[in-house]
């Protein structure tokens, strides 16, 4: 689904369609952590020692580090966005708790887009407890930040800083032309690929834009990164 600034519809196919979200679900728990840090019941200088049972295999750079590692939760959100570190991530959602991660989810009105097990949690995969989304729902979620109807402006920005910092630029970014912002997150299972973001110019734009059951990730990457370059000659600039 691709919209503009007001959420208006510009183009759409199967938003509403739950899907496994991969690494994309990082995106409304980076909303939630900073809604608490303004709540004041979390601060990003606060520091977290990194203990053995934290350490989680997949993206990330924070499960090679020694037992006793400090961290601030700064680095762990930036991480969480940048490398999509997995450690991190559940790190994290210990911090702010899975379950009221999940309320907040419901209590906003969020209803594919489900937050049901750890990162790298092969039992609960096993039990068939997935992580859920849809672009709908992920497009709202991107535009009430851009909006800053979720956020303080600082928090929107920072938010927005990490998303930019992304280090994948396979998908969405990797056809738009050279200087163009876009703030977003993929993600990728073995059968599912996508990318939200928000690509910035003369007109914003939100989308987000999955890809099912393809035969291969270059393939997958190749048709989001064409739907966000024709996306971008059609509506921003």
């Amino acid at each position: 689904i691709i919209q503009d600034k007001g959420g208006n519809i510009l183009a759409t196919l199967n938003a509403d369609k739950q899907v496994p979200s991969a690494s994309i679900i990082k995106i409304p728990l980076l909303l939630y952590l900073m809604e608490k840090v303004e709540e004041g019941e979390l601060a990003l200088n606060e520091t977290y020692e990194l203990r053995k049972s934290d350490k989680v295999g997949g993206s990330g750079e924070l499960q090679f580090k020694p037992d006793g590692y400090l961290i601030t939760y700064e680095h762990l959100a930036s991480e969480m966005i940048r490398v999509s570190d997995n450690t991190a991530t559940n790190i994290l959602i210990r911090k702010v708790g899975l379950k009221s991660f999940q309320e907040w989810l419901h209590f906003n009105g969020y209803k594919t887009t489900q937050l049901n097990r750890y990162m790298m949690d092969f039992d609960a995969i096993a039990k068939g407890q997935q992580n859920y989304t849809s672009s709908e729902e992920m497009n709202r979620l991107l535009l009430s930040l851009l909006n800053e109807k979720s956020l303080s402006k600082a928090s929107t920005l920072q938010v927005i800083e990490w998303m930019e910092n992304c280090e994948d630029k396979s998908a969405l970014p990797f056809l738009l032309p050279e200087g163009v912002a876009i703030a977003h997150k993929t993600g990728s299972l073995e059968y599912v690929r996508g990318d939200a973001g928000i690509v910035f110019g003369k007109q914003p734009i939100v989308l987000t834009v999955f890809v099912a059951h393809y035969s291969n990730l270059e393939n997958a990457d190749k048709i989001i990164a064409e739907i966000a370059r024709l996306a971008f000659l059609d509506f921003v600039q």
